[in-house]
């Protein structure tokens, strides 16, 4: 269950860091994994606790995506990962801090980089699609890619300017789902 929800999450941070944009599909994945593992018992120890932290998340992050402080798949994405961290809230914390700050600190000094080799692999992705028929299971991982032809052009158009540049912060989120996947294997060993 674990490296499940470690394949899903890697997969929202390559869409975040190549489309910005965190899928509905692996959202509502991440919601019946954590159900899975209520009924089985892996989580849910302290579901009361985890489900109100997540609710008053979802609440507090939804307003500030109204002002446009948070990206709303941000906002989908703390939900299910809250829910997973219920027992190792502290740890979620701890890795959404250390790679919210890696991942700034990263754009900051390296953005024009990130700008070309984002640039890249999307064209890089666009080609393969389109010259192998066979790509399903790139299709099945990358939901986007369906998006490829829109984003391409967009990024043809869109010349780069560091203070415009914006950060997938679904990676930090992701970060802290790693460090609680961790500590959870860690702990069971």
């Amino acid at each position: 269950m674990w490296a499940i929800l470690g394949i899903i999450l890697f997969i929202i941070c390559m869409g975040d860091f190549l489309f910005f944009r965190i899928e509905n599909e692996y959202v509502l994945a991440l919601m019946v994994l954590y159900l899975i593992s209520y009924v089985s018992g892996v989580s849910g120890n302290n579901f009361l606790y985890g489900f109100t932290i997540a609710v008053v998340t979802f609440a507090v992050t939804l307003v500030l995506n109204y002002f446009n402080l948070i990206g709303g798949g941000d906002v989908k994405l703390l939900f299910p990962v809250i829910l997973f961290s219920e027992n190792d809230l502290s740890t979620f914390l701890w890795g959404i801090s250390v790679g919210g700050a890696f991942l700034a600190m990263v754009y900051l000094f390296f953005s024009r980089q990130i700008f070309f080799i984002r640039r890249s692999l999307i064209g890089f992705l666009y080609i393969l699609n389109k010259k192998q028929n066979k790509s399903r299971l790139l299709s099945f991982v990358l939901l986007s890619l369906s998006r490829i032809d829109k984003k391409i052009i967009a990024l043809r158009k869109y010349r780069f300017n560091a203070m415009r540049q914006e950060i997938p912060y679904g990676i930090a989120i992701a970060c802290g789902g790693f460090c609680v996947i961790f500590e959870n294997l860690v702990t069971r060993w």
